[in-house]
């Protein structure tokens, strides 16, 4: 019988992502992703040291069977580690680590260490099989990176290279791929959804675009997140890159897409990401209309009290960096829920994937199952009213 690592609590585990530097704010905006490419050239260079008696693999794809019967795709990794210290495990793409740390391990393992989040991310030697949540296809690097008794990295590490291929498309993704017309009888969108990663991800264009839009978004799309088990598609709150704001003069920005709730503060913001903000729910007879539902979401209040509610509206906002500040690209978003309808001659086959974001993350599986149909509940502990 394996042996599998699993706990209750969630821990995260960040890859490399996209370069930006993320400053702490007071709504402490700080996920832990990477500074630019200069990262530890100020520094004194210290050299990492690869174990030949130490091992990382990556064993393959799994299907992992929830307790309610429903089944999940898993990454399946195996550990050898006779250090005397403990080990934590970071995946990035190649691509990203030789742009942000000129492939510098040392500098990698060093910032990993500093910037540790969770206990659940650090590993016993008596760990030797792990499951993540399921990745993008595509090339990675996985190290295995020993931390001391006082959560240093001591530059020891083990390495592997694997590549994870696309899988062929299944009928339930493939019905969402084309152009939808949203709308709630007041505000809508053309929205045109096409693969990312096939039986996984949507890249999903047109939100924030066309007459109902005063600034036009045409130059950014979403991620949505494909669930097997009931056939949905799920948008998440997400970050989409950092860049030098010209439009606004807000100066450095990171450009996020964020949910919204009325609450008694009338409109806030909910500033955490990865939370479902919304699904699509297509009727099994008809394959041409749909509906766009708000999620269910508990907040977390700083005074330690929690209350549920679900999101009004979901919108792109930049943070600046220089005042924490959250600015809206339109102050006037459609409200949920949204009808969808097809647009004629637009059911296709899967289209090819065409874009694909190199902010990615890689989270521990603990064989939690999700909830039902529309019941992915989200939990946020951030946010902040919107001026």
């Amino acid at each position: 019988m394996k042996s599998i690592f699993m706990k209750i609590a969630m821990a995260a585990i960040a890859s490399l992502a996209l370069a930006g530097c993320f400053k702490d704010s007071p709504i402490q905006r700080n996920d832990g992703r990477y500074p630019d490419g200069d990262h530890g050239r100020e520094q004194e260079k210290a050299k990492a040291n690869e174990r030949s008696d130490w091992s990382i693999r990556y064993v393959g794809r799994e299907d992992y069977q929830n307790p309610d019967g429903s089944v999940e795709k898993v990454e399946h990794f195996t550990f050898t580690y006779k250090g005397s210290g403990r080990f934590i495990v970071r995946m990035v793409r190649p691509e990203d680590f030789k742009e942000v740390y000129q492939s510098d391990a040392a500098a990698f393992f060093q910032y990993e260490a500093q910037n540790l989040t969770a206990e659940d991310d650090i590993f016993a030697s008596n760990v030797t099989n792990i499951l993540f949540n399921r990745l993008r296809s595509g090339t990675w690097q996985a190290f295995l990176i020993e931390i001391d008794s006082k959560g240093a990295a001591t530059l020891d590490y083990a390495e592997t290279t694997f590549n994870i291929d696309q899988e062929a498309p299944t009928e339930a993704f493939s019905k969402w791929i084309g152009d939808w017309r949203v709308s709630n009888g007041l505000i809508g969108y053309d929205l045109t959804i096409s693969s990312i990663d096939n039986n996984y991800l949507y890249a999903i264009d047109g939100w924030e675009c066309g007459p109902a839009a005063s600034f036009q978004m045409d130059q950014e799309y979403l991620e949505g997140e494909f669930w097997a088990k009931n056939g949905c598609l799920y948008i998440m709150s997400q970050y989409l890159g950092t860049y030098d704001d010209e439009d606004f003069n807000h100066g450095t920005v990171d450009e996020l897409f964020m949910g919204n709730i009325f609450d008694s503060n009338d409109l806030t913001i909910i500033t955490d990401e990865g939370l479902d903000l919304a699904v699509m729910e297509m009727a099994d007879d008809d394959r041409d209309h749909a509906e766009l539902k708000p999620m269910n979401v508990t907040i977390k209040t700083s005074a330690g009290h929690t209350y549920d509610t679900h999101f009004h509206s979901m919108q792109y906002y930049m943070w600046a960096h220089s005042d924490s500040g959250w600015y809206p690209y339109n102050n006037t978003v459609a409200e949920l829920p949204l009808a969808m309808t097809r647009l004629p001659g637009t059911r296709a086959g899967v289209a090819a994937p065409v874009k694909e974001r190199a902010a990615t993350k890689a989270s521990i599986h603990h064989g939690q199952p999700k909830a039902g149909k529309t019941g992915r509940n989200s939990v946020a502990k951030k946010a902040v009213r919107i001026q």
